[in-house]
């Protein structure tokens, strides 16, 4: 007897422990373990929604949905279901927020997510969250699937015209003339991309990135050049701006030479003159007695005895 009461107390045990396991598991489906504070959401419609479904705060699971009831507005021309939710306890929720209705893929269940908004000020636990009404993404999608069947059905005997069409036009004579050109097409092609071609092109690619950097080069020292010109020009214009007064000065002084050059000039010029009938005078004694030159004055002066 003691050991049936035994395996009875077991299997309760067992039994419990399962229970609270499941309990476990439930809650952390649920996404909340813990406190919850309590918001409102509402709606006009609740297609898709249930207790359970999950609330996101800006794609973050932050709850689920507790309860849905008829709002007590209904009659007053608000939204005519209240959405209860729970969120984790001090979740800060701005009173921007607003919630809307997604699924984030076309088959996954639809969830609530809330976008945060921009504002500072934070609704109080009890507060009723902004909501913005969804289409019916199912009817969307019906909708779309009996356009696209309408569409198809109208292209359909088109296309039937068109391959009777193609297959009048294609008979075998034209066929063959079709496939000698797709040949000599296909061979045409197959020379244009040999390897000899490839080489040649890739020798080309080379070439012009060549000089491609030649002229990069080139650009940069003209650069460099031009940098350096107007840095010359710049420090002449200073120099010819420091120096204004004695440029100046040295013009007056030169226009006063010339002058002086152009007064003398005759002078000048007999001088030159005379010079150079000396110079012919001594040239032509020099050619009629060479030693003149090595007795120096001596043989002048017995020369002139």
């Amino acid at each position: 007897m003691r050991e049936a009461n035994r395996n009875y107390v077991a299997v309760g045990a067992f039994v419990l422990s399962m229970l609270a396991a499941l309990v476990v598991w439930f809650a952390v489906l649920s996404g909340i373990t813990g406190s919850t504070d309590r918001y409102f959401i509402l709606w006009d419609s609740v297609m898709g929604l249930k207790p359970g479904t999950k609330i996101l705060f800006e794609g973050y699971q932050i709850g689920v949905i507790d309860d849905i009831e008829r709002s007590p507005e209904a009659d007053s021309g608000r939204p005519h279901y209240r959405v209860a939710i729970d969120v984790e306890r001090g979740w800060p929720i701005p009173d921007s927020a607003v919630a809307e209705t997604t699924a984030p893929s076309f088959l996954a269940a639809l969830v609530v997510n809330i976008a945060a908004g921009d504002s500072k000020t934070l609704l109080e636990p009890g507060s009723v969250i902004e909501s913005r009404e969804q289409g019916d993404l199912i009817g969307a999608a019906g909708d779309a699937i009996s356009k696209l069947s309408e569409l198809l059905e109208f292209v359909k005997p088109r296309i039937e015209e068109i391959t009777k069409s193609v297959g009048t036009v294609l008979n075998e004579e034209n066929a063959r003339q079709l496939q000698a050109m797709i040949a000599t097409l296909n061979e045409r092609v197959e020379d244009l991309l040999s390897a000899e071609n490839a080489q040649r092109v890739d020798l080309i690619l080379k070439n012009l990135s060549s000089v491609s950097q030649d002229v990069s080069s080139l650009t940069r020292g003209l650069q460099d050049t031009k940098a350096q010109m107007d840095d010359v020009l710049a420090k002449i214009n200073e120099l010819v701006n420091d120096h204004s007064g004695d440029v100046e000065h040295s013009l007056v002084d030169l226009h006063a030479s010339l002058e002086a050059v152009s007064r003398h000039i005759d002078a000048i010029s007999r001088n030159l003159e005379d010079a150079t009938r000396n110079a012919n005078e001594f040239s032509e004694q020099i050619r009629s007695d060479p030693s003149v030159l090595l007795r120096g004055r001596e043989a002048a002066g017995d020369g002139a005895q």
